[in-house]
């Protein structure tokens, strides 16, 4: 496998980090920039482990992987946009503000970096079968994790400056719960 595969591959991989980046920027108003920074040092680790875990276990993990990491995925992605979009449609503008910087905490933030990088964990097992490269496509994939992360936080940052309501953080839950959907089907 060549640099240019394992490049496409590397920033196919990081756009549900671009996504759900954005998702995060979108709540800006509650989230110090510190902790979306967080976020995107923690998407470039999972998903470059992810990857490495996957080449490691190979066929061996293929099976369980496609009946269990994919719904498990999707229920962490569902409930945490879930839990955006009530916090937003319930508390007032402080609150709601308050509740969006609480729901990106070390435990949400790991959450999604798992969600987010069951992918990578499949590519890895891909990776296994076609003797790629491993060093190169684990920090490929890493490095592109972490700039598609910090990237997608600074649209989503940018667009949230348009809005003086509480749609952002709706959209932000939608956007979570739409790729949560996405990959389970």
């Amino acid at each position: 496998m060549g640099i240019i595969e394992i490049i496409v591959i590397a920033i196919v991989e990081a756009m549900d980090c671009f996504a759900v980046a954005i998702a995060t920027g979108l709540c800006k108003s509650g989230i110090p920039y510190s902790r979306a920074m967080l976020q995107s040092v923690s998407f470039g680790i999972f998903q470059g482990g992810m990857t490495l875990l996957g080449y490691s276990l190979g066929s061996f993990a293929e099976h369980w992987f496609e009946s269990i990491g994919t719904p498990i995925a999707c229920a962490i992605l569902c409930i945490l946009g879930g839990r955006m979009i009530w916090g937003a449609v319930r508390g007032g503008d402080d609150e709601a503000a308050e509740t969006v910087s609480k729901n990106l905490t070390l435990a949400n933030i790991l959450l999604m970096s798992v969600a987010t990088s069951i992918d990578a964990f499949a590519v890895g097992i891909s990776f296994a079968f076609v003797n790629a490269n491993m060093v190169t496509a684990t920090t490929a994939i890493a490095i592109a994790s972490f700039v598609m992360g910090v990237i997608g936080y600074e649209i989503g940052r940018h667009a949230a400056k348009q809005f003086k309501t509480k749609i952002p953080e709706i959209i932000a839950g939608i956007i979570l719960i739409g790729i949560g959907i996405k990959m389970f089907f």
